[in-house]
């Protein structure tokens, strides 16, 4: 579980590549509003908004607001062979 202060304006990106397995992400927004596209995919999060995802496209998170995002992700990846 990762706990994130994304700031005003901020954007990140991440490529997905070939995994083993599936791995799922879940994002819950305690406060704020987030933009999150996975793939082809839009979505508009905003405080007790929660989405749970395979990370299977690249992602990108944008905060398009003067205010700071507080949210949290929680990744479950499949145990090693």
């Amino acid at each position: 579980i990762v706990e994130v202060l994304f700031p005003p304006g901020a954007r990140v990106a991440y490529e997905t590549a070939a995994r083993p397995g599936l791995t799922h992400q879940q994002v819950w927004v305690l406060e704020g509003e987030i933009q999150l596209t996975l793939g082809e995919e839009h979505y508009h999060l905003g405080a007790g908004d929660c989405l749970a995802m395979v990370l299977d496209r690249p992602i990108t998170y944008h905060n398009a607001t003067q205010r700071t995002a507080h949210y949290c992700v929680v990744l479950v990846a499949p145990r090693p062979a």
